[in-house]
């Protein structure tokens, strides 16, 4: 009776040599094998002869060389970004095995965040790189909900007023009852009389979020006291970033998260208006993905970020 052979492939073993897959990743980066050379301290020749061992291995092209340069192809491009969270991972562990507690967290960090949010995120972004100059961050900014696993993103900000259902850690930020309030700039109000109350916002030229001109829904509490308003819009947005220049640009009244438009509220650029008012539980939330392992780059940033969108006091 013949034995039948295993079809077992072993695909960690592919790879030998983990200097191999670090000159790919710096090809596709870098686009020129001087440059990958001038890096690694090797040669030109030795720098391709890994890249070539690396295809071999793999039984597929990985990159286009041409006279103008290299690119990743279709696949390299691929294997590019999965191999960038392995490489990360490997040197995560050997740093902390060989430094401990004191390993410095290192490598490049993608986190969507939402528009509207610049004022305020872009500063303690500047400070975050400034504290943890071995960190790359790759902010992409979007009013859409980036899928964290299949777009390679670290973390990602949402403010909203529920999370759908999934498999993230949710890491709260900010104010837990945090809000939406209603804003208008100086020079607006001098045109057009402030409301004393919610009723009066139909009169005004109101500045919706979203992507037709229907008339908007405003929900507004104080106190226990709710208001289901239904108001006609003069300018609608399809993002809240855009709803804020809008406004500082004095086109009408609209309903921003607070900590979104705190900055230029303490500025004087804008002016809370029927204050006790507001439009309930636009909360901002971190997601990440977890795991038994969370990158030091990943948590010294969830831990950075909680603490600096740590309420004020009003």
């Amino acid at each position: 009776m013949t034995k039948a052979r295993s079809t077992f492939v072993d695909h960690e073993a592919r790879v030998g040599d983990l200097h191999d897959l670090r000159a790919f990743a710096l090809a596709c980066d870098l686009r020129s094998l001087t440059a990958v050379a001038n890096v690694t301290g090797e040669s030109k020749a030795t720098v391709s002869r890994r890249i070539t061992r690396l295809e071999a291995a793999l039984g597929t092209a990985l990159l286009r060389r041409s006279p103008r340069g290299i690119a990743p192809t279709e696949e390299g491009a691929t294997y590019r970004d999965r191999v960038a969270e392995v490489l990360e991972l490997l040197a995560d562990a050997n740093a902390v095995a060989a430094n401990g507690s004191k390993a410095a967290p290192s490598g490049q960090l993608r986190v969507s965040a939402p528009p509207g949010f610049t004022s305020i995120l872009a500063p303690l972004y500047a400070r975050f790189c400034e504290q943890y100059p071995d960190i790359v961050l790759v902010v992409h900014v979007s009013s859409r909900f980036v899928d964290l696993e299949s777009e390679h993103f670290d973390v990602a900000l949402r403010a909203t007023r529920k999370l759908p259902d999934s498999s993230l850690v949710v890491v709260p930020v900010g104010d837990p009852e945090s809000d939406a309030i209603l804003l208008a700039t100086p020079g607006y109000l001098a045109k057009h009389p402030a409301p004393r109350r919610p009723q009066d916002l139909a009169s005004h030229r109101m500045i919706g979020v979203g992507d037709t001109g229907a008339p908007m829904s405003l929900p507004l509490v104080r106190r226990g006291e709710r208001l289901d308003l239904r108001l006609p819009v003069a300018i609608a947005g399809s993002d809240i970033g855009f709803c804020k220049e809008l406004v500082l640009q004095g086109a009408g009244i609209t309903c921003l998260p607070r900590v979104s438009a705190q900055r230029e509220i303490d500025e004087g650029h804008l002016v809370h208006i029927l204050k006790g008012w507001t439009w309930p539980n636009m909360s901002l939330f971190l997601l990440h993905r977890g795991g038994a392992f969370v990158q030091p780059k990943v948590r010294v940033f969830l831990d950075f970020m909680r603490d600096a969108l740590r309420p004020r006091k009003r």
